[in-house]
């Protein structure tokens, strides 16, 4: 397999003489009283395998149409065109007397139409606001469907009414998941590319040119609170996760409400599940959030241990943090058997569905794998909390203390930004 190129006269920025317009070849005119110059923009000439590649305008790659001078505005006309074609269900479907309901059209809405716009949004969101503006006609004549509203409603009210952000909040907000997202894999190429930016003087001196998505992000990214320092690592986990042992749960208490239910009731039904366990250790643990201060903490007899996360961490982030703690905390201890109460019911689910996606989870996986193997045994009990249950008001209470200590330096889960980006997005559409 052979390439090859018919070169042109190159300058010292690497351009080629054609393509920055300079007068290469010249025709002169001999005629004094006129010059007339002729400028030629040859496209080079590639060849593979004794065959000549064509230059286009235009290709399309991965579903989006780039063209030479990547203004992605034929991408634009084509995503358009593709959306007005499926806004013809909702013109059938959006009947006054036996159409969908609205919530109906919505979903239809997003599933249909939405989808297509999001899909590359992080790529072609590049271009011109100017460019973009043509995609709001599609979410404003979809959105008019799905409401019944008339064709003089207000763009900003129709996407107020329907729930539904403006597209270049949309655009906004998946261009910061993409990028935390891709934070957490070092040898993804594209890290460099948003995070490690050697060009920010460049277009700080020229604000009318399009910067890239690292330098466009670069503000919501550190108003969320989040640096690509602190970021967790994802990993390949060594051992396939159908292959790890499954933790023992008891959710005998879900039934039970205590908005309707006696708090002694509620103390009775736990002393009936806790003799369930035996002679089992038993471990509580609990996490408390003041403002943007977070912390968790796990309570096994006399010995109480809290830890303060970094800030912006959820409430979620906290609990699985709790029960990752009270994992190491059984590491060192010599007896066999232990229960851990937790009252975070997401934390326990995601562990029973193996969501190995959340960095937090997995490990949690990997390290009741390690206690399974050393031979002790490890059961998982959901209670409900502020109900008088003695372990658990201790727990919450050494959770609370351990938001006044010093923040540990431990890495952030992913997941923990995504309700911030939300928070961010939504604010700025109300100041709109």
């Amino acid at each position: 397999m052979s390439l090859s190129l018919d070169h042109s006269p190159i300058n010292s920025r690497g351009h080629t003489s054609q393509s920055l317009g300079w007068p290469h070849p010249v025709s002169k005119n001999t005629n004094h009283h006129s010059h007339n110059f002729t400028f030629t923009h040859s496209d080079p000439t590639l060849t593979l395998n004794g065959k000549q590649i064509p230059v286009v305008e235009v290709t399309k790659f991965l579903g989006l149409v780039f063209d030479r001078k990547l203004t992605f505005v034929p991408h634009l006309r084509y995503l358009r065109t593709k959306c007005l074609k499926a806004l013809n269900l909702l013109h059938v479907v959006a009947h006054t007397s036996w159409g969908g309901d609205q919530q109906t059209l919505l979903h239809l809405y997003r599933s249909l139409i939405r989808s297509k716009l999001d899909y590359g949004c992080i790529v072609y969101g590049s271009t011109r606001n100017f460019y973009l503006k043509m995609l709001e006609p599609i979410q404003n004549h979809a959105l008019r469907l799905c409401l019944g509203a008339f064709r003089t409603s207000q763009y900003s009210s129709l996407c107020a009414e329907a729930n539904e952000p403006p597209l270049y909040l949309r655009r906004n907000k998946l261009s910061l998941q993409y990028a935390v997202k891709i934070s957490s894999c070092s040898i993804n190429p594209t890290v460099k590319c948003v995070f490690k930016l050697k060009s920010k003087r460049l277009f700080a001196r020229k604000p009318t040119q399009i910067a890239p998505l690292g330098i466009r992000i670069a503000e919501n990214l550190s108003s969320i609170g989040f640096s690509h320092k602190n970021s967790s690592l994802r990993t390949v986990p060594s051992v396939p996760p159908w292959l790890l042992p499954r933790p023992c749960f008891n959710y005998d208490m879900y039934a039970l409400d205590k908005n309707s239910v006696s708090a002694e009731v509620l103390q009775n039904h736990f002393v009936e599940t806790k003799n369930c366990f035996g002679k089992h250790v038993e471990i509580y643990t609990d996490g408390s959030k003041i403002g943007e201060s977070v912390a968790c903490a796990v309570i096994c007899g006399n010995q109480i241990k809290s830890m303060r996360l970094p800030d912006k961490s959820g409430m979620y982030t906290a609990e699985l943090f709790a029960i990752r703690m009270a994992l190491e905390l059984i590491r060192r201890l010599k007896e066999k058997s232990f229960v851990i109460y937790s009252d975070s019911l997401s934390s326990l689910q995601a562990m029973q569905s193996f969501d190995i996606i959340n960095i937090t989870v997995f490990s949690i996986l990997k390290l009741y794998t390690q206690l399974t193997d050393m031979g002790k045994h490890v059961s998982l009990c959901w209670i409900l909390s502020h109900v008088g249950i003695k372990g658990n008001e201790m727990a919450d209470n050494a959770a609370k203390e351990g938001i006044r200590t010093v923040i540990t330096q431990s890495k952030i889960p992913l997941e923990s930004f995504f309700p911030h980006m939300s928070k961010l997005c939504m604010k700025e559409w109300q100041d709109s």
